[in-house]
């Protein structure tokens, strides 16, 4: 299996599979979130200065997203393909990835009755597509605080 081992294993690999999505642009916020009973949680939030620009484009490949700001249910299938997309860069130690060890535990303890979904920002200025980008928002002000 192919390993990203270094700073700059990863930074290539980032630019490789950007290149690779005709018409990607980065979004300037962006999460996996899940619903179970009712409640919406985000295990990480990537903001603008925390933001982990590989796990974004892993996950917009395996959704087909490439701009603006959207909302997108997610299958466990799916969720497994961002995670082996991104399982690579787990070498490199410089980084926490912060957003693989999330999808894992995501996939680790999703129950039946569980809704995967994920949510991408372009413009913190564009207006919210549904109630889970509205959830997804609040949680990105909180984490933005947090810096």
């Amino acid at each position: 299996m192919e390993q990203w081992v270094t700073e700059d294993d990863i930074h290539a690999a980032r630019t490789r599979l950007e290149e690779g999505h005709p018409g990607w642009e980065r979004p300037s916020a962006f999460a996996v979130g899940r619903e179970r009973d009712g409640e919406r949680s985000f295990p990480v939030v990537n903001v603008p200065g925390a933001m982990h620009g590989l796990p974004a484009i892993v996950l917009g490949r395996v959704l087909g997203h490439t701009r603006g700001t959207a909302v997108y249910d997610l299958t466990a299938a799916e969720l497994r393909a961002a995670e082996q997309g991104l399982a690579p860069a787990q070498a490199c130690t410089v980084f926490d990835h912060p957003n693989l060890f999330a999808w894992r535990d995501l996939l680790d303890d999703l129950r039946d009755t569980d809704l995967l979904f994920a949510v991408f920002v372009q413009d913190p200025a564009d207006p919210p597509v549904d109630d889970r980008d509205r959830a997804f928002r609040r949680a990105a002000e909180k984490a933005a605080g947090r810096r």
